[in-house]
């Protein structure tokens, strides 16, 4: 593996930008220039998508780059498309579309387009006060240095769904937290949201339990 080749910063003729969330302007490096530098810079690689999941509107997979022995997994997503009856337009493509944004992460791991994610060489997003943010569809890095874990993730859309919380509703918690997305809380504040989920799904269950024995609910207890 030449670390030299993967994290050697892209020319600006191949940074690409597209609007944001809020008027921002996102910075990205699209997937075929991605994999040219996976090419270059490594011996063998491959990647694979290990699971998938579709939401009410996105899609989300878990992505695994094998590059000369060495493995990294990301997530990566993307909005479903809709026609004008509301009805999905083509899952394959916005699938195909959340396996690129995690090709890229993935990629990201062994530094190739790092400077976008962490705005060191002025292309990222950028805030009020000139701060680079992460850049390209879905932005933060799963497995940064105080960055949630791929694991983490995945536990945390598995205990929403088990608490039936909504989409909007598991963002809520996330602004709650002070962050704007998923991908961007730290390894604590994930812990903390997994710990919240767990407990609207024990309350869920235990409400359910008073309602089947004709028992009533108040202040957490349950009284038969």
């Amino acid at each position: 593996m030449k670390k030299e080749i993967l994290t050697r910063p892209f020319p600006p003729e191949l940074v690409k930008q597209r609007p944001g969330q809020h008027g921002k302007t996102l910075s990205y490096i699209e997937t075929h220039a991605v994999i040219t530098r996976l090419n270059e810079g490594c011996d063998a690689w491959s990647f694979e998508v290990n699971r998938h999941e579709i939401h009410e509107a996105e899609v989300v997979v878990l992505g695994k780059l094998t590059a000369d022995g060495v493995v990294k997994m990301a997530f990566g997503g993307a909005g479903i498309t809709r026609g004008q009856d509301g009805e999905p337009v083509s899952l394959a493509d916005d699938l195909k579309a959340a396996s690129s944004d995690a090709l890229k992460k993935t990629a990201s791991l062994l530094g190739v387009g790092l400077e976008l994610y962490g705005g060191g060489n002025g292309h990222g997003e950028k805030n009020g006060n000139g701060n680079g943010h992460a850049a390209g569809n879905g932005g933060g890095l799963v497995g940064g240095a105080d960055r949630l874990t791929a694991k983490q993730l995945a536990a945390i859309h598995g205990a929403a769904r088990r608490a039936n919380v909504t989409r909007e509703n598991l963002m809520l918690l996330v602004k709650n937290h002070g962050k704007g997305q998923l991908e961007a809380l730290s390894k604590r504040e994930a812990s903390a949201i997994i710990s919240e989920l767990s407990g609207m799904q024990g309350a869920r269950v235990a409400e359910t339990d008073v309602r089947a024995s004709g028992g009533r609910w108040a202040s957490g207890l349950v009284f038969r």
